[in-house]
């Protein structure tokens, strides 16, 4: 069945968009189905991310690139899948895409995230402070 979009109105869950609409109209009246309910990921709190990472990249000298902040951030809060080779067991930074991790898991992620940046990467910034100044970059977060 195609996904779509719905929203909780009064108890029921309604199309939201074209794709929900058009996988309603293909059931029969009284038929069941399985949902797998999550909430979508805010595209806002997506950038607000990636503003917070690449501003404190830039105030810093120790990693090379984004990448490289991003790839040890994964690492060192448990972001990880473990792969095992004939050299030992090796830690590999999982996905953060949309499809990846919903918004609940990412609001985990942004927190702990932020709470390793401040401490490990800039030690003795303000973890408010950096977050006050990434959102006057990006704006307010508000609801997905």
């Amino acid at each position: 069945m195609p996904k779509g979009i719905f929203r909780l109105h009064f108890g029921k869950l309604v199309p939201a968009d074209p794709k929900a609409e058009a996988s309603i109209a293909k059931l029969k009246h009284g038929e069941c189905i399985q949902v797998d309910v999550r909430r979508p990921r805010n595209l806002k709190h997506h950038m607000l991310f990636f503003a917070m990472l690449n501003l404190v990249f830039e105030n810093q000298e120790y990693f090379r690139s984004v990448d490289d902040l991003l790839d040890a951030l994964k690492i060192a809060i448990g972001h990880t899948k473990t792969v095992v080779l004939k050299s030992g067991a090796h830690k590999v930074p999982l996905s953060i895409s949309f499809a990846s991790m919903g918004q609940v898991a990412f609001d985990d992620f942004f927190d702990r995230a932020a709470n390793f940046l401040v401490t490990e990467v800039i030690p003795g910034m303000d973890k408010k402070a950096l977050l006050d100044e990434v959102m006057l970059m990006v704006g307010p977060v508000g609801k997905a």
